[in-house]
C-alpha cells in the first residue's frame, strides 16, 4: 500500500508536493481506512480537485514517470537519456537542478522508503530504507552531490560488485534486483506489480483486454456483469471475440509500419470485438435478447466495461490504482459506486487503493469522504507553480456542505473567471 508520495522540481511543481495517505485524527468513515497487520493505518481512496491546468495531471504524470523509470532502468544503454524528467517549467534556474521523487509504501508486511533524484542525463541521488523493526534500516544510499558514490551498511562486498555494474543513468534498486539481491527485491516488486497509473481511458483498451484474457475469466465475467447491473446499465451478458489480425487489418492499423511489424514477428496483433446482450421485455411480458457491438453503446458504458477488469485486479491483489479523470463519460453516481468498492472491507479485503482526480463536485462531500481524503491542486497565476494540499488543513464543520465553500473560493484550486473580458 502507498503511504506517501512526493515530487519536487517537476513540470508545474517547483517546491516539494506531498500526497499523504496517512489518516489524520478525523474519526469519520472508519471503513475508508485500512488497518495493516503492523497496526499502521492507511487511507483507501483519495480524490484530487483543481482548476484546469492547475497541475492535477502533472501530479499523475509524476507518478507515471517515476514508476516507469524504475521498471525500465535495466533496459537503458550507458549513454541513454532518462525519459520523462522535466524540471519546473517557469524558472530557468531550476533547469539545472534534479527532479526528485519519493515513495513510502508497504509490501509483504514491510514498510519502505524509496526515493531518487535525477537530471535527464543521470541519477544524482537514490536511497532505500526498510522498517524491519521500529527503526529504519538503510539498504543503500548514493548521492553525487555529497560525493557518496554508494553506501552499503550490510552486504558491502556483494553490493560493491553490483555497483560496478551500475551505470550513472541507472537506478541501483533495479540493478540490484536484476542480480537477485533479496533486500531490494520486495521493494522493486511493488513498483512492478503493486502500483499502476492509468492516465487516459484511450489507453485502457490493451490493458483491459489483457486482464480479460489472463485473469480468472469466470470471476472477471461475473464481476463485470455485476458492476454493470449495479450501475443500472441494462446489459444481461457480453461476449469478447478475439482473433489474430489479418494482413489487411494490420495494414489499416499500422500503415507504413506494417512491413516492419510483420518482419519483426515481435507483435502478436489481435482483433477484438465486444458484443453486449440486452434483455428487453416486450409489452406482452415476453423477453428478447438484442446484441449490440460495443461501438453502439454509450461512451460511459464502454469506459465502465474497460475499467471493470482493472478494478477487479486491484481489489484482488491489493494494488494501488492511480486514474486521471476517472469520471469521463461516467455519471457521478457511477463514480461514487466505483469508489464504494474500495471503501468496503468486504469487497476490498486486500487493502487496494484508488487515487483519482476529478471535477465531480457531487463527490466533494463529507458524507462520502473524510477531510484527509480530499486534496486540492492550485497554481499561482504569478509564478506558475502548483501547490498540493488537503481539505484537512482547513477548519470545516462535520455537517458543512464542502462544495459550496469550494465554489465560493474558500479552499482555492478554482478557476478565476473574468466576466466581460474583452481583448
Amino acid at each position: 500500500m502507498l503511504i506517501q508520495f512526493s515530487v519536487e522540481n517537476y513540470k508545474s511543481f517547483k517546491e516539494k508536493a506531498v500526497l499523504s495517505l496517512v489518516p489524520s485524527k478525523d474519526s469519520s468513515h472508519e471503513n475508508n481506512i485500512s488497518v495493516l497487520d503492523s497496526g499502521e493505518q492507511v487511507i483507501n481512496t483519495i480524490a484530487i480537485y483543481g482548476a484546469n491546468a492547475a497541475g492535477k495531471t502533472n501530479l499523475f504524470k509524476a507518478f507515471t514517470t517515476a514508476i516507469l523509470m524504475i521498471r525500465k532502468s535495466n533496459q537503458l544503454q550507458k549513454n541513454d537519456r532518462l525519459d520523462g524528467i522535466v524540471p519546473f517549467l517557469f524558472d530557468k534556474t531550476m533547469a539545472d537542478q534534479p527532479t526528485s521523487f519519493e515513495f513510502v509504501f508497504v509490501n509483504e508486511g514491510t514498510k519502505y522508503i524509496y526515493g531518487f533524484s535525477a537530471t535527464p542525463i543521470e541519477i544524482i541521488s537514490e536511497y532505500l530504507y526498510a522498517y524491519y523493526t521500529a527503526k529504519p534500516t538503510t539498504i543503500f544510499e548514493r548521492d553525487e552531490r555529497a560525493n557518496i558514490k554508494f553506501k552499503f551498511p550490510k552486504d558491502k562486498r556483494m553490493l560493491d560488485q553490483l555497483a560496478q555494474k551500475n551505470t550513472p543513468n541507472k537506478l541501483f534498486i533495479s540493478t540490484a534486483t536484476a542480480w537477485n539481491y533479496s533486500r531490494t527485491e520486495p521493494a522493486y516488486n511493488w513498483f512492478e506489480k503493486g502500483i499502476n497509473t492509468y492516465p487516459e481511458y484511450a489507453l485502457l483498451h490493451q490493458i483491459a483486454f489483457d486482464r480479460f484474457e489472463t485473469d480468472d475469466q469466470s470471476r472477471t465475467h461475473q464481476f463485470v456483469i455485476d458492476l454493470l447491473k449495479e450501475s443500472d446499465i441494462n446489459i444481461h451478458d457480453y461476449l469478447i471475440k478475439s482473433e489474430p489480425m489479418s494482413e489487411q487489418d494490420m495494414m489499416q492499423v499500422f500503415g507504413p509500419l506494417f512491413q516492419v511489424v510483420k518482419d519483426s514477428k515481435m507483435l502478436e496483433a489481435k482483433k477484438r470485438d465486444v458484443f453486449m446482450d440486452h434483455l428487453i421485455t416486450n409489452s406482452d411480458g415476453s423477453t428478447n435478447i438484442f446484441q449490440l457491438g460495443i461501438a453502439d453503446e454509450s461512451q460511459g458504458t464502454a469506459n465502465l466495461f474497460l475499467l471493470a477488469p482493472i478494478l477487479l485486479h486491484a481489489l484482488s491483489t491489493g494494488e494501488t490504482v492511480v486514474i486521471d479523470e476517472i469520471e469521463r463519460s461516467l455519471h457521478p453516481l457511477l463514480v461514487k459506486h466505483v469508489i464504494s468498492y474500495f471503501n468496503d472491507p468486504d469487497r476490498n479485503p486486500n487493502h487496494a487503493q484508488l487515487i483519482f482526480n476529478t471535477h465531480n463536485l457531487e463527490l466533494m462531500s463529507l458524507d462520502i469522504f473524510r477531510r484527509d481524503q480530499i486534496y486540492f491542486v492550485d497554481k499561482s497565476g504569478k509564478t506558475g507553480a502548483s501547490e498540493l494540499y488537503s481539505l484537512d488543513e482547513f477548519s470545516v464543520r462535520a455537517n458543512e456542505i464542502i462544495k459550496n465553500g469550494y465554489l465560493l473560493g474558500r479552499f482555492g484550486a478554482i478557476p478565476s473567471i473574468l466576466e466581460g473580458y474583452t481583448q
